[in-house]
């Protein structure tokens, strides 16, 4: 078999694909670019096996989720935005607007993921826990942006109303950092993104780690609780060891996913 139609992908990872809202989202010939990209993609592969394998304890994670009606994602999020403009009046200097529209609109998921050295192994763990994530947000058509750190937070990935862009996911899947781990700089940006959210409704706040960050006392000096509390963040970790949470927990944390059990 030669490499223009050697691929990684069995029926049951297309089959999981198709599944996904995010991925039926794309255009005929965005999805062929997708499957495309990646059909020789053992890391992908690896990923989406995960995923599958983690689909019953994603259900669980998303029964926590906020259950949504069919009329809060019959629009697409911008058309949404434009008929709350459309019925927003000036009377008298004074802007009214329609807020119990707002209710309809979700606050983005905002994913902060440790990339650092003592990750690597777990890498592709990460990614396929993150990607059905794409799902969630597609239906609910909110924003999923994606912080990796390892000693500092980098750029943020967005992925708008969890569309699956395939050249910024490829950078993400692409993605590899190196060094100690430090959590605070990544929980301040996540918060700076929080702070700009203008709908705050079911603001989502996940982590990713191993707990062998090195800030652990600024974390707990800090005392983000009461930051946490004033921004109505909805905060839930998956540790990849229960052992090394308890030496350094995440004490504002409201639900806790251990990778290895």
């Amino acid at each position: 078999m030669t490499n223009e139609y050697k691929t990684f992908f069995t029926d049951e990872i297309l089959h999981f694909l198709y599944r996904n809202t995010s991925f039926q989202a794309l255009k005929e010939t965005e999805q062929q670019q997708f499957l495309g990209q990646f059909k020789q993609h053992r890391l992908f592969k690896e990923m989406i096996e995960i995923s599958i394998a983690l689909e019953e304890v994603i259900v669980e994670v998303e029964a926590t989720m906020p259950k949504i009606q069919h009329k809060d994602f019959l629009f697409p999020q911008e058309r949404q935005k434009q008929l709350l403009k459309n019925r927003t009046v000036v009377s008298d200097n004074v802007l009214h607007i329609p807020f119990e529209e707002l209710e309809n609109l979700f606050s983005p998921m905002v994913v902060i993921v440790q990339q650092s050295d003592s990750m690597h192994e777990f890498e592709a763990f990460c990614k396929g826990t993150i990607f059905p994530l794409f799902n969630l947000c597609a239906v609910q058509k909110r924003d999923l942006i994606i912080i990796p750190f390892s000693d500092k937070a980098e750029k943020p990935f967005l992925f708008k109303n969890g569309t699956l862009h395939v050249a910024m996911f490829d950078k993400f899947l692409q993605n590899h950092l190196k060094g100690e781990a430090q959590l605070v700089p990544a929980l301040k940006m996540g918060f700076e993104i929080f702070e700009q959210d203008k709908i705050s409704n079911q603001r989502d706040l996940m982590i990713i780690t191993d707990n062998q960050f090195t800030d652990f006392h600024e974390l707990i000096e800090q005392e983000f609780t009461e930051r946490i509390c004033d921004l109505s963040l909805d905060v839930s970790v998956i540790a990849m060891s229960e052992a090394d949470f308890q030496v350094q927990p995440i004490p504002f944390a409201d639900k806790v996913f251990f990778a290895n059990e």
